[in-house]
Parts: structure tokens; C-alpha cells; sequence
């Protein structure tokens, strides 16, 4: 299985940007999408795959979260 997760983009430069991914920092190509900094992208395997609206990426986020509590109980 495969999963993608929503980071935010810092910065841009060419067809690489900088996207904050709850407090990690990673260079991300963005070849495959139109962004802008601030955008949300749904990043996998190191390739910006998708641009989410900025509520259903923090969505993402929250359930990403609530998953690794439930992982650490």
C-alpha cells in the first residue's frame, strides 16, 4: 500500500520546493503540479502527485495524527 501525505510548500525553485511537513523540512519535485508557496501538496515518493485545498490537507493532517496516537496507546 501507498500512502501519500500533505505537506505545505515553503519556497520554490525550478521544479523543486521546500514543504513542511508538520515540523520536517523536505525538498520536493514539483514537476508534475502548479503551486504556489503556501499551496498544500500531497507528496509521494518524493514527487509533489497532487494540490489539496488547504482545509482537506489539515483533515489529512488531523487524521494522520490521531493515527499515531492510536498506534502509541
Amino acid at each position: 500500500m501507498c500512502v501519500a501525505y500533505p505537506g505545505k510548500v515553503l519556497s520554490i525553485e525550478n521544479n523543486h520546493a521546500r514543504v513542511d511537513f508538520t515540523g520536517s523540512v523536505v525538498p520536493v519535485n514539483i514537476s508534475m503540479v502548479s503551486v504556489q508557496p503556501g499551496d498544500y501538496v500531497l507528496v509521494h515518493a518524493g514527487m509533489a502527485i497532487q494540490k489539496v485545498e488547504t482545509e482537506e490537507a489539515k483533515e489529512w493532517i488531523a487524521l494522520f495524527q490521531d493515527l499515531e496516537d492510536v498506534s502509541r496507546a
